[in-house]
């Protein structure tokens, strides 16, 4: 029993203020045999079992959501979800909206972002999902209509914008084909058809249809060292953009972005400057790698290095930048050799377009000493190099 396919009765209960009481008085991650036991004879297993699953994933929701002890989750649900942090960077798009519908809102991620100060709607097929996102919208304290329907059949001209995340499982499996979510393709260009005002959330693999490429805004997401979705911006929410945009986000709300259209030329450095960048997963997956290096006067190491470089540090959260020190060839003695020398115990390596494993290869390394730097092993101009530097 787990709460995606729990009867309504007993997710009813979980999200009651009798189960409340229950959370309350746990105060472990985890139930303990004897506590089991007694909650089994006291709620039913069912109820003993739902109360189990929750501890766990609202300690694990801890990472996404910052009232994850007040929560409810299925596993799917949880995984799926937009973090609170992305979400209200998200809803920012709809300040001008009265009334908002979420489509496969899921566990209210999104939901919860879009009804602060505003009318929202949660719509999601599963009733197990729409009874979650209500409840989860409740412990942020905002009121929000749920309904258990399927999306494509919601009068979407009703709302003054609306946002989707298909379901991206065919068949029980992680699918990066459009044409394989839930709504389909066909259905999601119908609702577009009725209210063109949409931000529709995919996976970063998406292959996105070409009339999307040339009427929306396509922005790519990342946070906490990955990117995370891509979203579609149609209509009023795409504002005058209707390039390609990467954006990161910090764990704290902070925002770095950076958009384009059109192509960019690729800039080949002729050696490695006095500053290695490594771009961010967005930029990666927004193929904004070589429109960024040629705003900010950048080259790749090598055509398909995924590293820039140059002469300045650059001050954005898109790249993380790091001050070269020494170029060695890659050798495990010499390199140990150097490293002793300058007291380095503390190395963090970075390996990119070589058939190297990184841990193997820093297992082998004699460190010694308190201080730390970064290793970068990289074909570059002049050969394949060690790249021994300071992350700024």
């Amino acid at each position: 029993m787990s709460a995606e396919s729990a009867d309504l009765t007993d997710l009813h209960w979980l999200t009651s203020a009798e189960a409340a009481e229950i959370f309350a008085q746990q105060s472990q991650t985890q139930l303990s045999v004897a506590q089991l036991s007694q909650l089994n004879r006291e709620a039913g297993p069912a109820r003993a079992t739902l109360i189990s699953e929750q501890l766990e994933l609202r300690q694990r929701g801890k990472a996404k959501f910052s009232r994850a002890g007040e929560m409810f989750f299925t596993r799917v649900g949880l995984e799926q979800a937009t973090d609170e942090v992305i979400a209200a960077y998200k809803a920012k798009r709809f300040s001008t909206t009265a009334k908002v519908a979420d489509l496969c809102c899921g566990v209210g991620g999104d939901l919860i972002a879009a009804a602060e100060g505003r009318s929202a709607v949660g719509v999601d097929l599963s009733p197990q999902l729409a009874l979650i996102a209500g409840a989860n919208c409740a412990a942020y304290g905002r009121s929000v209509a749920t309904q258990s329907v399927d999306a494509a059949s919601v009068d979407i001209a009703t709302f003054d914008a609306w946002h989707c995340d298909p379901d991206r499982r065919a068949a029980d499996r992680r699918t990066t084909q459009l044409d394989s979510f839930s709504p389909t393709t066909e259905q999601l260009a119908a609702l577009l058809d009725q209210n063109p005002n949409a931000a529709i959330k995919l996976a970063p693999a998406t292959q996105v249809p070409q009339q999307w490429r040339d009427g929306a805004e396509l922005e790519w997401i990342s946070s906490r060292r990955e990117c995370r979705q891509l979203i579609a911006w149609f209509g009023a929410l795409a504002g005058k953009s209707t390039g390609r945009r990467a954006t990161h986000i910090d764990r704290d709300g902070a925002v770095s972005t950076f958009v384009s259209a059109g192509d960019a030329s690729l800039q080949v450095a002729a050696k490695v400057g006095d500053y290695v960048m490594e771009p961010d997963p967005a930029l990666l997956a927004a193929n904004l790698v070589d429109h960024f290096a040629a705003q900010h006067q950048l080259g790749r190491l090598l055509p398909r290095s995924v590293y820039l470089t140059g002469d300045a540090p650059i001050d954005s959260a898109l790249v993380a930048t790091f001050q070269v020190r020494e170029q060695l060839p890659i050798d495990r003695k010499s390199l140990s050799k150097k490293l002793q020398e300058q007291g380095i115990g503390r190395v963090e390596l970075k390996v990119r377009g070589l058939d190297i494993r990184p841990e193997e290869f820093l297992k082998k390394l004699r460190l010694s000493g308190d201080k730390a730097a970064t290793v970068i092993l990289t074909p570059t101009p002049s050969g394949n190099r060690a790249i021994l530097c300071e992350r700024i």
